[in-house]
């Protein structure tokens, strides 16, 4: 008897499922949660912020290098102006835009002026940053269009970043302001990223993703565990939709990423934004850079394998996209490799040798408008 084609395809797909979501399921028994936090701690804690701190003062490369590479971006002048706007819009692919890229980049320019501020002691980034976290709280009353949730991902997790590192190391900053400033992550930023995907269940892991990392992100600051354990339960999540979880956006036999069929930038978003979720969790005493077999470090390796040039196994995950892994964009490597790397490689002594491979291409990583930047400064470690 023959089985029809059709009939083949779904069992297969069900079994790819079953691969992706059932290794180390009884990792979800554990008790992943936290109870209160460690402030700075969002991506930063002080033993971190003072490292890069001694390693720049020191005038040691990377770091150096990596330092001068953030002060060369625009954004980290102290002649920045923060342009905010009332309401920001942006439609699919970015058309229709009002007030992107500013929103993005004015959460960068925050970011990068707190962590001058840090490195320097120079209070005029401290109250550079503050000029711009509060330029856009007092402004901001809406995030619209089809792209409303992405946005609110990509960039509510830049300020957040900024504020944690001046609300923690300086002692300028008015609770007033701060107040006014966790008003616009709760009654702007959060009721869009809430649900971790957009309308629809079938929405790409990087979506997704952006959205855990800035609810992560925003619970910390406002100091909000109960919505911080639910950012963790969401992303340990082991069915295969939605793709914003380590289980359903990386394939355990492989490290095939959910977008890998799709093409090879929103392939690295979305292991950007789980690399930033594991730090931050990190931060907070969780370990999800071990979780479901350390996951994380087969989608990096696989992702860095196939963009440096070679050959990878390849199936149609999910039937989302091609029957061929995506071309566009291969060779093409976003700056999300560096904490990654320090992580396994250094941390826990785990080789990652194609991801290696990456960094030494690209080494300092700079400026990205969807994830964090400067990722040599902030996450090198010695090797």
């Amino acid at each position: 008897m023959t089985i029809p084609k059709l009939f083949s395809a779904s069992i297969l797909l069900i079994i790819a499922q079953l691969s992706t979501s059932c290794v180390q399921s009884d990792s979800n028994e554990k008790n992943y949660t936290v109870d209160g936090f460690t402030h700075p701690g969002i991506l930063h804690n002080l033993d971190e912020l003072n490292f890069i701190k001694s390693k720049v003062v020191n005038k040691e490369e990377p770091w150096i290098e990596a330092y001068k590479e953030m002060r060369s971006w625009k954004g980290s002048s102290l002649n920045w102006a923060p342009t905010p706007f009332e309401r920001v819009h942006r439609d699919s692919y970015g058309k229709n835009r009002l007030g992107d890229p500013a929103i993005s980049n004015d959460g960068e320019a925050a970011y990068s002026h707190a962590l001058q501020w840090y490195i320097t002691e120079d209070t005029l980034h401290a109250e550079k940053a503050i000029e711009i976290l509060n330029a856009w709280a007092s402004t901001l009353q809406s995030i619209t269009g089809k792209d409303d949730n992405l946005l609110a991902g990509m960039t509510a997790q830049k300020y957040c970043n900024a504020a944690e590192i001046i609300r923690y190391t300086y002692k300028n900053w008015p609770a007033d302001e701060i107040k006014q400033f966790e008003n616009i992550l709760l009654t702007v930023f959060y009721p869009l990223i809430d649900n971790f995907y957009t309308n629809s269940m079938h929405s790409n892991g990087n979506w997704g993703l952006s959205m855990v990392n800035s609810v992560m992100a925003i619970s910390i600051f406002c100091n909000d565990t109960a919505m911080f354990n639910g950012a963790l339960r969401h992303v340990m999540g082991t069915n295969f939709q939605p793709y914003s979880t380590y289980s359903a956006y990386i394939d355990s036999l492989s490290g095939q990423c959910q977008e890998s069929g799709r093409d090879q930038g929103h392939t690295q978003m979305g292991l950007g934004y789980l690399g930033a979720i594991s730090e931050i969790a990190w931060k907070q005493g969780i370990d999800l850079y071990s979780y479901l077999d350390n996951r994380l470090l087969h989608g990096f390796e696989y992702t860095a394998r196939y963009n440096l040039g070679h050959e990878v196994p390849y199936y149609n995950m999910y039937y989302k996209f091609k029957g061929l892994i995506s071309e566009k964009g291969r060779g093409k490597f976003a700056p999300i490799y560096e904490r990654v790397y320090h992580h396994y490689a250094i941390r826990k002594n785990i080789p990652m040798p194609y991801t290696k491979q990456v960094i030494q291409q690209i080494r300092p990583e700079g400026f990205t408008s969807s994830m964090t930047s400067w990722g040599t400064l902030t996450g090198y470690t010695e090797d």
